[in-house]
């Protein structure tokens, strides 16, 4: 008992510390500057009406809306469940040393005994750690991104994001534990490859002071609005800007109810991505977005965010199933029969 108790009062001041915690998105640093970000682009924009505007999504109509507790719950609920559950997910650091053995074991690279493939100051391997770090990552974030919206099955867990009726910065955390792990190993597996390729490549070169460029960039964009995505601000950057970054308007138009905003804007900073699959599309700071999903999902409780979507998946599984089953049966049948 005294074990479960020490787990429990450990992993709950751990979500707390969630918002002093700079690596995290919802720590009050992050909070702040966002409003701020906002204030400052509303009110350079639009003047007085702007400034005011800047601070509606402050409303307490909107921070303790029902949706809005679902996500606080799910927030802490989410935390017990991951910390049984994530010792036994693949780390980035595994990975990297995986693959940095394997590739020593390469017969083509056999003859390096701890010599770089290239030759580049420890400068530009870190620039270039930082960039190959960033797209790897932005990329492999949009495709699985990209995947449960397009797999029913997994769209079943993913949609526990898209309920949300409002939102706020907490709803980062409005994802099923299923999501959970497919991210965290979409994390481990994409920066886990280019922590052990430049391993490899630059021997004498990796260290901390490497991978403290990506924790720069990192915080920066967090710095910088990024919990506006998740917020009732439609701030648009304009069409020219929209091609290469997503907005918080871009990406309020993904959790959009209107079927004509459905699958797009998958992406997280680069807009690329989108271009690429075809599924960007443009915001404007005056949209108006109805936000949720329609359906089982549409205002769910907070156990139903956890069990509906086992629910919805097995029933899918099993419509999908059924037809190539009675192919099956029809198959055999014709067999015997002659």
């Amino acid at each position: 008992m005294d074990a479960f108790f020490d787990w429990f009062s450990l992993t709950l001041s751990d979500a707390f510390t969630d918002l002093i915690n700079p690596k995290k998105r919802v720590t009050l640093l992050y909070l702040f500057t966002a409003a701020l970000f906002a204030c400052t682009w509303y009110t350079l924009k639009y003047g007085t009406n702007g400034f005011k505007r800047s601070f509606s999504w402050l409303s307490p109509a909107v921070w303790w809306h029902p949706s809005s507790k679902r996500d606080y719950g799910m927030w802490l609920l989410n935390k017990f469940l991951m910390s049984l559950i994530g010792p036994s997910l693949l780390s980035q650091s595994v990975i990297a040393t995986w693959i940095y053995w394997q590739a020593l074991d390469w017969q083509t690279l056999s003859w390096l005994n701890g010599t770089a493939i290239i030759s580049l100051s420890t400068g530009w391997v870190v620039a270039l750690f930082t960039l190959c770090y960033f797209l790897v990552d932005d990329f492999s974030r949009f495709f699985l991104h990209w995947l449960m919206h397009k797999s029913p099955t997994l769209w079943a867990f993913h949609q526990v994001h898209h309920s949300a009726s409002t939102m706020t910065p907490f709803t980062v955390f409005r994802t099923h534990p299923i999501e959970g792990i497919l991210f965290s190993l979409r994390s481990a597996v994409s920066q886990g490859i280019v922590i052990g390729v430049f391993a490899v490549c630059f021997p004498k070169q990796m260290s901390l002071y490497t991978i403290f460029g990506v924790v720069v960039s990192t915080y920066l964009f967090n710095l910088f609005g990024a919990n506006l995505r998740h917020s009732t601000l439609p701030i648009s950057y304009g069409k020219y800007l929209e091609k290469w970054i997503i907005s918080p308007a871009q990406h309020q138009l993904h959790h959009s109810l209107n079927p004509a905003h459905f699958d797009c804007n998958f992406g997280v900073v680069l807009a690329i991505w989108d271009r690429l699959f075809n599924s960007l599309k443009f915001g404007h700071d005056n949209q108006k977005v109805q936000f949720g999903v329609s359906g089982k999902m549409q205002n769910p409780s907070l156990l139903e965010l956890y069990y509906l979507p086992f629910q919805l998946a097995w029933t899918r599984f099993v419509k999908k199933l059924l037809p190539n089953l009675q192919k099956a049966r029809h198959f055999f049948h014709n067999i015997l029969k002659n």
